[in-house]
């Protein structure tokens, strides 16, 4: 079968990928299976209802999940609503397919989905099965979390405020307007309109204002100079100037309607901002490794799937754990009793397993890599310069002009008011709206490549980049091993498929996961068998169904075979399956295009030497570019002694938790485990490391656009601020000059977004289109 070569469009998610022979039309098999699953139970229409980008489906949706703490928590619950965690909600059709889904079952009441909390609240009759529920939702790519209490999203607390701008704005527009249209100071109504225009500038600034100002001071009190200070500068002064105008009576510099407006269209710029990282961060379920804390010398059990928290001894007889997450081998391994395990072990064995703490949780390597705390961005002192540069000329020109008008007139009043125009027309009023607006449409460009941005800092810090480092383990390659001979399926009839599916669906092991994900993504179903599957660690799996004796496991214990895993029955061998390794699809054309841009790629892993080797040279790095057997802390160390200050680290496993706190910038393809993604300013979805390079692209167009918004404001800033020092500027040019240079700016935001595109880095929506 031969497949073309260029690249086609995910059919379910969109995502640009290269087609394979297993793989034709769509970039992964979880998008497969969610696709079909969507098709077969007539609900289609998701797709007509998708309004924002659509990531790939996770692995999430072929893994066995524990939900048996919903069950406890439905039944204290007593019938009243349910509030829960959600992750995976990405646009209106998510909320339609979740709510059709749940209406079909018996016993459901109602149900109400948050997108910005990433929460719904479920009402439902005791008869309601909430765990099938919220499996059904996991096959669909949707997990629900225990509810996990935190701070609200600071957007709302400023959607609040930008609510009661708007109508302070209007306001004072309208009791402005008959000023600007020649109305007399002593006309009737005049005093009372100029009141209501000073109270809703006065409440504007209270309301609004103050966030700015507050922020400001905090910014000045550490030493650092930020955005919000001459946007601060300019309302106090505008406000200022004007209450002093208003009550001389100099209604020609009056300037309530341009506080009004200005700290509106600040608000504007500064929600949309916050409000597209607390969405991706939304879209992650708030939880933190489930781990106990056991004292020294005391006895415990781990379920299966849980992380063994200290060096532990194993007291059960046998175990399969996985020791991905601690040291990036992805090869289970086997255990006796007897055993010492270490911490951050994974449990693979299908019991819970007895195991005696030989440290305390304090001494426990674990213990430092699950703490959430990183250090502070790195200052971004281009912009401290351009600002305190900024501020020294408008302040120095005003002052200038202050004194000339002084000098030269006498008029200490008209002085005042020269000063107090300049100020205000110098507000970066452009900036603070097109800037913010280049953050969210990077963002949304960014997210069509099932990249999600959590951390709006990032941009600046990417263009700072030299190097890029990556974990080998679930980076550079998948999370799971590939079946190299996926043919071998093909000769197994329908009723021992369901067999094969039935023996590895609830298992952990790697090479069960890989047979579930071909399995399910081929739309098998599982038998239902007569009795549980037996695991003989170390062997494989078996079970008794139908009178006959079913096994997958090594071929010296299932049935002769040249192949790593044999799947029989009574003893004849049906299948043999063969696994290996699989590098992520674009992962050489990824490294040679970084390389191409000057940046160094370095491989720091903690598997196996030999094994890195290999990768490396696989992606024509040299030999000392990729470094194998490394502890966490000798992770950190390279950073630190590697300039860590113009890193960008990517990783998956607690193991590179430590090295994270060392990069400038961090990325993680891990959404699972209640860590790395709570710590990453990015995280990423699919098969291929395409989306890491539309993010450094759409970081040079944002800062291309962003130029052009610096070159533009400075252009009117100068003109308005030599028309202001010439006493020719007021308050009508300055409420009509303030919007226009908003939308001039915008305009060439998105001409510069656009402009930037290429072939699959289209802008989420086309110019002239509604913004979804």
């Amino acid at each position: 079968m031969s497949v073309a070569t260029e690249k086609k469009v995910c059919v379910h998610c969109g995502t640009p990928f290269r087609p394979s022979v297993a793989l034709v039309d769509f970039c992964c098999a979880g998008c497969q299976f969610v696709h079909d699953l969507i098709v077969k139970n007539g609900l289609g229409q998701f797709y007509d209802l998708q309004d924002a980008a659509l990531p790939p489906a996770p692995g999430t949706v072929f893994q066995p999940r524990d939900y048996a703490w919903l069950d406890t928590l439905a039944q204290q619950s007593a019938g009243k609503p349910l509030t829960l965690d959600l992750q995976g909600i990405s646009c209106i059709g998510c909320v339609w397919l979740i709510e059709r889904l749940f209406h079909r079952r018996p016993g459901a009441l109602s149900l109400r989905v948050d997108t910005t909390l990433g929460r719904m609240i479920v009402q439902a009759s005791p008869a309601f099965d909430f765990a099938n529920f919220a499996r059904e939702l996991q096959s669909f790519g949707y997990l629900i979390g225990p509810p996990i209490a935190g701070a609200k999203p600071a957007s709302r607390a400023l959607m609040l405020r930008l609510g009661l701008c708007a109508a302070l704005a209007m306001n004072a527009m309208l009791f402005t307007v008959p000023t600007y249209l020649g109305m007399k100071p002593g006309a009737q109504f005049a005093d009372l309109f100029a009141s209501v225009a000073f109270a809703c500038g006065t409440l504007s600034l209270l309301i609004g204002g103050s966030y700015f100002i507050r922020r400001a001071w905090q910014s000045v009190r550490r030493g650092v100079l930020h955005i919000d200070l001459p946007i601060a500068l300019g309302l106090i002064a505008a406000w200022s100037g004007s209450v002093i105008a208003w009550r001389t009576h100099h209604a020609g510099f009056v300037y309530f309607d341009f506080v009004s407006t200005f700290t509106f269209l600040m608000l504007v710029g500064r929600w949309l901002q916050q409000k597209a990282v607390e969405n991706n961060r939304a879209r992650l379920l708030a939880t933190e490794p489930d781990l106990i804390r056991p004292d020294t010398g005391e006895r415990y059990l781990i379920t299966p799937g849980a992380t063994v928290p200290v060096r532990s001894l194993l007291h059960s007889p046998a175990a399969s754990l996985s020791l991905q997450w601690i040291n990036g081998e992805p090869d289970a391994q086997s255990a006796r009793a007897g055993q010492s395990i270490a911490a951050g072990a994974i449990n693979l064995t299908s019991t819970e397993l007895e195991l005696e703490a030989l440290e305390p949780w304090s001494e426990s390597l674990l213990s430092r890599l699950v703490e959430q705390t990183r250090s502070e961005p790195a200052r971004d002192t281009r912009l401290e310069n351009f600002l305190r540069t900024y501020l020294v000329v408008v302040l120095a020109v005003a002052a200038g002009a202050f004194v000339g008008w002084v000098a030269g007139t006498g008029d200490v009043l008209r002085a005042l008011q020269v000063l107090t125009s300049i100020l205000v027309v110098s507000c970066p009023c452009a900036a603070g709206v097109a800037i913010p607006l280049a953050d969210d449409l990077a963002a949304a460009r960014v997210q069509r490549f099932g990249v999600f941005i959590r951390e709006s800092s990032i941009w600046q810090r990417l263009l700072r980049l030299k190097q890029i480092v990556f974990d080998k383990t679930g980076t550079l390659t998948l999370q799971g091993a590939e079946l190299t001979n996926p043919a071998s399926l093909y000769d197994l009839n329908p009723r021992q498929l369901a067999v094969l599916l039935a023996l590895v669906r609830e298992n952990l092991h790697p090479v069960a996961s890989t047979l579930r994900e071909a399995l399910m993504a081929r739309g098998i179903s599982p038998a239902v068998l007569d009795a549980l599957p037996r695991e003989h660690v170390g062997l494989g799996l078996e079970v008794e169904h139908e009178g006959q004796s079913w096994k997958l496991g090594r071929p010296s214990w299932s049935g002769a075979s040249s192949d790593e895993c044999v799947f029989s029955c009574d003893g004849e061998v049906l299948a043999g399956f063969r696994f290996t390794e699989s590098v992520r699809t674009d992962a050489a054309d990824a490294i040679h295009e970084f390389r191409r841009r000057g940046l160094a790629v370095q491989i720091l892993s903690g598997d196996q030497p030999q094994k890195v080797a290999r990768l490396t040279a696989a992606l024509a790095l040299p030999a000392h570019a990729g470094l194998g057997s490394l502890t966490p802390d000798e992770k950190a160390a390279w950073l630190r002694t590697h300039d860590a200050a113009h890193t960008l680290m990517i990783g998956d496993g607690a193991n590179d938790s430590l090295a994270f706190n060392e990069a400038l910038c961090t990325g993680t393809p891990a959404i699972d485990r209640g860590l790395l993604e709570h710590k990453a300013d990015f995280y990423f979805f699919g098969r291929s490391l395409a989306g890491l390079r539309a993010l450094l692209d759409t970081a040079r167009a944002r800062a291309r656009a962003t130029r052009h918004v610096v070159t533009f404001a400075i252009a009117y800033n100068a003109i308005a601020v030599a028309l202001s020092a010439t006493g020719h500027m007021s308050p009508l040019a300055a409420a009509v000059l303030m919007p226009l240079s908003s939308l001039v700016t915008i305009g060439l935001v998105l001409l510069t977004l656009r402009g930037a595109s290429g072939p699959g880095y289209a802008l989420p929506f086309p110019l002239g289109a509604k913004c979804r």
